[in-house]
């Protein structure tokens, strides 16, 4: 969890919908965009009266510190998030945050984000950070079809190489997206074999690290990839929250191999897969 996460009155600066029932909410909220961190989270509430009476939790899609903008991706499910959609300029919302444990630690070889759906949002600001690193950066965006399909034009230009896929083949890749994955894993695995052959070459880095989120699908496959050693896995998990802070054990997740949970609020929302279980 962040050192200090604080609960601000921030205002509203925009909403758009740039695909029907999802929402890019930007906020002005300084203090959460200069601590925000790639993997943290913000719990929001913007509405009148106690209906609907907890907070929503949304993943810090991108911040910028010189702004104190801080940009979230809402999916429109319920009354809460249909609310977020009437939010006029200038409009109160209360933003806590940054919550969660943040991804720190990127390692020096290559990165690899498979998402499906809105959970596109929570590798944007880590793929951002990432190929500022000077890392690799390979995306893989799935979605049922080309409409649902989101955060392209955030994560197309801070990756070295994005594709697409879709279950009716509307855009990009007719399939699984984790072919597309499994393809990258063996051609990072024979460069690297080539690297090592080379005489003198010590430092050719690590197994690519796999992050996902938006499908249980997708985890359960990078867990496999993880078990096999094929590949570091990364796990964005979501979990019901009423506080963020790990007061409310709403959202815990079972660990894998050991008795007890996790939180996702206060030990996630990523984690290395190997340590849950997903069902």
């Amino acid at each position: 969890m962040a050192d200090h996460p604080v609960s601000i009155p921030a205002r509203t600066v925009s909403v758009n919908e740039p695909v029907r029932d999802y929402l890019e909410l930007t906020l002005d909220a300084p203090e959460i965009a200069r601590a925000a961190l790639p993997g943290q989270f913000v719990m929001i509430r913007a509405w009148p009266g106690a209906d609907p009476f907890l907070p929503r939790p949304f993943d810090i899609m991108d911040a910028d510190p010189k702004s104190g903008r801080v940009l979230l991706f809402v999916k429109v499910e319920g009354r809460g998030t249909a609310l977020l959609r009437l939010l006029a300029p200038g409009a109160p919302v209360q933003c806590t945050g940054p919550l969660g444990t943040p991804v720190e630690e990127l390692g020096r070889g290559t990165v690899a984000l498979l998402v499906r759906g809105a959970g596109a949002a929570a590798v944007v600001l880590l793929a951002r950070v990432a190929a500022a690193k000077g890392l690799e950066v390979h995306t893989f965006l799935s979605a049922s079809t080309a409409r649902r399909i989101v955060c392209r034009q955030y994560l197309e230009p801070v990756s070295t190489e994005l594709r697409v896929a879709t279950d009716d083949g509307s855009a990009g890749y007719q399939g699984n997206a984790t072919d597309l994955l499994d393809a990258l894993l063996e051609r990072d695995k024979e460069g690297r074999v080539g690297a090592r052959e080379q005489e003198g070459h010590s430092d050719v880095g690590g197994p690519v690290r796999v992050y996902t989120c938006g499908s249980r699908r997708f985890a359960r496959h990078v867990k496999a990839l993880d078990v096999q050693g094929r590949a570091r896995g990364f796990v964005f998990l979501e979990g019901l929250m009423a506080c963020g802070l790990g007061d409310c054990h709403g959202c815990a997740v079972k660990k894998e191999g050991q008795p007890g949970y996790f939180l996702v609020c206060r030990d996630g929302p990523h984690f290395p897969v190997g340590q849950v279980v997903i069902e």
